[in-house]
């Protein structure tokens, strides 16, 4: 996620270099030399999705080099990436409602893991009907889809109890919440344009120079806390919520 909301090839080589500096001199300093080897994988992915995304600080990559995004342009595409960061979200989500069955059969749970089974479905079921509203997916889909999620609903009371419905809309609010990818790169994006634009406007070519280096400086900065925040959330509240439980047995695989 940290790669995808960054997304710019030329920040994330910026962070790779600064990681791998920052570690000879902070070898012996545990917590931040993992937090920097973090950083370097994170930014590594920076720059592989700043390569499909045609971002080299910002669009300074295609006035010196030609660089054309492989996939969309967000600044431009902003539909495109939004849909991107929800179909993302979708899939990170089954994933760990999927988690969630495999944790619930484990504590021999069966019927959380029938819920967590029917969640899964409904979930499939509205992103189906979703899609066919939006011409993606034939739109005779639409009434069968609508008939399986009244089937599933008896299910989901049955195996969730009274707050199965709350706790459907939340697994449909925790997809939503993944257009904070979009919104922002988007932020990122805009920045590094705005740098670049200031830099053409100033007349001056050293005064151009340092004004873009202060903002994109300024924008690296950002790049580093907001993305990093933003994914541990994502992870952390929708991810992990879906199977992962406080408490439980202790590990001890070496007891008698």
């Amino acid at each position: 996620f940290f790669g995808m909301i960054l997304g710019d090839a030329g920040y994330g080589t910026v962070l790779i270099v600064l990681a791998w500096v920052l570690k000879k001199r902070y070898r012996k300093k545990q917590f931040i030399y993992d937090a920097l080897r973090i950083l370097r994988f994170c930014a590594a992915y920076a720059v592989f999705f700043g390569i499909l995304y045609g971002e080299f600080f910002g669009d300074l990559g295609h006035r010196l080099f030609g660089l054309e995004p492989v996939c969309f342009e967000r600044r431009i595409a902003v539909i495109p990436a939004l849909v991107f960061a929800l179909a993302t979200g979708a899939a990170h989500l089954i994933l760990g409602l999927s988690l969630g069955v495999v944790t619930a059969l484990r504590k021999r749970s069966r019927r959380e893991a029938l819920f967590r089974l029917v969640s899964i479905l409904a979930v499939l079921m509205v992103i189906v009907l979703v899609l066919s509203a939006f011409g993606l997916f034939p739109g005779a889909l639409g009434r069968p889809v609508v008939l399986i999620l009244l089937a599933l609903t008896p299910l989901l009371f049955f195996t969730g109890g009274i707050l199965a419905p709350l706790e459907f809309l939340k697994n449909l609010g925790n997809i939503v919440s993944y257009a904070r990818i979009m919104a922002i790169g988007l932020t990122s994006v805009l920045l590094a344009f705005v740098a670049n634009q200031i830099a053409g406007l100033t007349g001056d070519i050293v005064t151009g120079v340092i004004a873009a280096a202060l903002l994109h400086f300024l924008n690296i900065i950002l790049g580093v806390f907001a993305p990093a925040i933003h994914s541990l959330r994502l992870h952390y509240v929708e991810f992990f919520s879906k199977f992962l439980e406080h408490g439980g047995r202790r590990f001890e695989p070496l007891r008698r």
